[in-house]
């Protein structure tokens, strides 16, 4: 049988930003074929990505080879490179919210990128598991949930049919039924011919996808397996479950017609841990903003501490929450009243350099963590949590949760925990509710 000639070969490639240096040492990847990039958060697996691609700003000195079907990439004229990363390859970005155009609607989006029609486009969505697929694409990009911005972007994929997909934590956001759809179009791209080139934190979709993996050992990407380590459990013991700090009765609220949440009562109690689960799009995100202030429902009440920022939500989409244009550290001088940052820093397994960066210069697992950081310092009774662990590596996720839940030890806080990651749920939380066509249900 005659060798398959690779169309993406990668040789002693190295990145370097100013004392930091990355490597990929060899990759060769054929039609249909997958392999992902796993490390923690913030070692540069985005930063590889762009640079395979020379999508890196001109600070960044890269050096190796990087071939597509046999040419040099640097080697091809500007013209070319735009018409095969327009035609060939397609991005799915681990920020899917802040990937889409904000003055654009999300299915014309699409339709523009995708030169296809609105049939296909719903089509699409729908095989990626969005079952109101016209309704998605009518909306506005802050209508949609992180799961469904992020099925927009596969569905671009899908529909593009690229010879390369290159897909930055493609399953973060996404559920249990929204996932095994995600899995299944990606494996068909592969077995269209596709090559797959994933960074990813998800140990399932490595797995799910017979990926070869690359993990980072001393600055440079080589075969090797991911570890695992368990998630923590939450305290379970003193005064937990007694004292209500937090209730919501007959919460409805609606968008462009459609009810997202119908009469809803929630109750969170001093030191509990309630685990909220449900569908991607079914109104979780929604009930979290109810829930913080952020959001005036159009019927029913939120009963609160009285102090101020007492109820603190750590938003899914954390680029969005911090201020463009002004370092961490500003933005934390603002909250954390004179307190010592640096057990919080040690906690998060947080770099005191990061505090200088602004959000455009921490990666997607570190701005997960800046925001984290931020709610923590104004010492909230209740801390709102919508997918903490999206986007983190598991030890470096499981390391945020631990330190989370000594916290709530330490200051006796109530969290509610927004999770598509049934495992974290079932082993952090004291009570478990699941959100579905606008209602709560008890586990």
């Amino acid at each position: 049988m005659p060798a398959v000639e690779p169309l993406l070969e990668v040789d002693a490639l190295s990145v370097r930003r100013g004392t930091r240096v990355l490597r990929l040492p060899q990759l060769a990847l054929a039609a249909g074929q997958v392999a992902a990039l796993h490390a923690p958060s913030g070692a540069g697996k985005s930063t590889l990505l762009a640079a395979l691609f020379g999508l890196l700003d001109p600070a960044a000195e890269v050096a190796g080879t990087v071939r597509w079907r046999g040419q040099p990439w640097p080697q091809l004229a500007p013209e070319q490179r735009r018409r095969v990363l327009r035609r060939e390859i397609a991005f799915v970005l681990q920020d899917a919210p802040t990937a889409l155009d904000p003055l654009a609607r999300v299915g014309h989006q699409i339709e523009r990128a995708t030169e296809r029609g609105s049939e296909a486009v719903d089509a699409a969505l729908r095989q990626l598991g969005v079952a109101d697929a016209p309704g998605v694409c009518r909306r506005w990009p802050h209508q949609v949930s992180g799961g469904e911005a992020q099925r927009a972007l596969l569905a671009l994929a899908l529909l593009r049919r690229p010879a390369l997909v290159v897909a930055d934590e493609p399953s973060a956001s996404l559920d249990g039924a929204a996932y095994a759809a995600c899995v299944d179009a990606l494996r068909g791209l592969a077995a269209g011919g596709a090559v797959l080139l994933l960074a990813t934190h998800d140990g399932r979709l490595l797995r799910d996808l017979a990926a070869r993996v690359l993990v980072l050992r001393d600055g440079a990407f080589v075969p090797g397996e991911p570890a695992h380590e368990p998630w923590p459990h939450a305290v379970r013991d003193g005064d937990v479950g007694t004292v209500p700090v937090l209730q919501a009765e007959g919460l409805s609220v609606g968008f462009a017609g459609r009810a997202v949440l119908r009469g809803v009562d929630f109750l969170v109690r001093r030191g509990e841990v309630v685990a909220l689960v449900g569908a991607s799009g079914t109104g979780k995100t929604t009930l979290a903003r109810v829930l913080a202030g952020h959001l005036r429902p159009d019927a029913g009440r939120v009963v609160r501490p009285q102090r101020a920022h007492a109820v603190q939500l750590v938003p899914q989409d954390a680029f969005a929450s911090l201020t463009p244009g002004r370092t961490l550290q500003s933005l934390l001088d603002e909250t954390r009243a004179g307190s010592d940052l640096g057990p919080l820093l040690e906690q998060l397994q947080f770099g005191p350099e990061l505090l200088a960066r602004t959000a455009a210069g921490l990666s997607g697992g570190e701005r997960r963590r800046a925001a984290l950081l931020r709610a923590l310092t104004v010492r909230p009774d209740v801390l709102v949590l919508d997918e903490p662990t999206a986007g983190l590596d598991r030890a470096t996720a499981v390391a945020a949760m631990r330190s989370v839940f000594l916290l709530q030890r330490q200051r006796g806080m109530a969290i509610v925990l927004i999770t598509h990651d049934l495992e974290l749920a079932q082993t952090a939380a004291h009570r478990l509710v699941t959100l579905s066509e606008g209602s709560l249900w008890q586990r």
